[in-house]
């Protein structure tokens, strides 16, 4: 197994960002609760199925006062695509209507101006919001150390071999936001991504082609 330390952090981190540049996530429409709402609808859902539930989530209603106010079953039509519309649109809800109470506005950013370990566990505490979409948010968006896990991630890390195939992407991801530098966590996270999407992907894996093939457990093991 190939060993887990900031050295080697560090260099897939070079590697990683001489193939695919660095992370480059561009601004969501509909601000800090428009992210927080994409990543709700992110869970169990193909990147593609969220962009058009929530796209037209924002195209139907032009302000998070609107969906607020907007009969649930309305809500639950326009991510209808996204999946789980009858789950998903009560919290989304839920999620809207809390801020308000908490601010008297529909807007998140608060979440930028209080540590961010208070704005973590209030993440964690809402219906819907996990550990990884908690972290993806306060990464992104004010740069707090966090290190998110998704599916590529937790593969490749797997194959690598910094962890044992099958440990749980919340393992992986509370393991290396204690490990890894928080200047790197952006950038990797981005470019492991490129990564399982392009090359590293669960299925014909281009292990010939990929940047990693030298330092990769699986890899060597072909």
């Amino acid at each position: 197994m190939t060993y887990l330390n900031e050295d080697n952090i560090r260099f897939v981190n070079h590697i990683l960002i001489e193939e695919f540049g660095k992370a480059n996530k561009p601004p969501r429409r509909g601000g800090t609760s428009g992210a927080l709402i994409a990543g709700l609808l992110s869970q169990n859902t193909s990147d593609h199925n969220r962009d058009i539930g929530y796209n037209r989530l924002i195209e139907r209603f032009d302000s998070w006062e609107k969906v607020a106010n907007a009969d649930l079953d309305e809500v639950a039509d326009a991510i209808e695509l996204a999946g789980m519309k009858n789950r998903r649109a009560p919290r989304i809800k839920a999620l809207i209507e809390t801020i308000h109470e908490k601010t008297g506005g529909y807007s998140a950013d608060f979440l930028l101006k209080i540590p961010h370990d208070e704005a973590f566990e209030w993440l964690v505490s809402q219906k819907g919001i996990g550990e990884k979409t908690a972290a993806v948010f306060l990464l992104f968006h004010r740069g707090a150390p966090y290190f998110p896990v998704d599916t590529h991630i937790r593969r490749i890390l797997g194959r690598v071999g910094w962890f044992p195939i099958g440990t749980s992407a919340i393992k992986i991801q509370r393991a290396m936001t204690e490990i890894c530098p928080p200047e790197l966590m952006k950038d990797l996270h981005w470019n492991i991504i490129q990564l399982g999407k392009s090359i590293c992907k669960p299925r014909n894996q281009k292990c010939r082609q990929c940047p990693l093939e030298s330092v990769c457990d699986y890899g060597a093991s072909l």
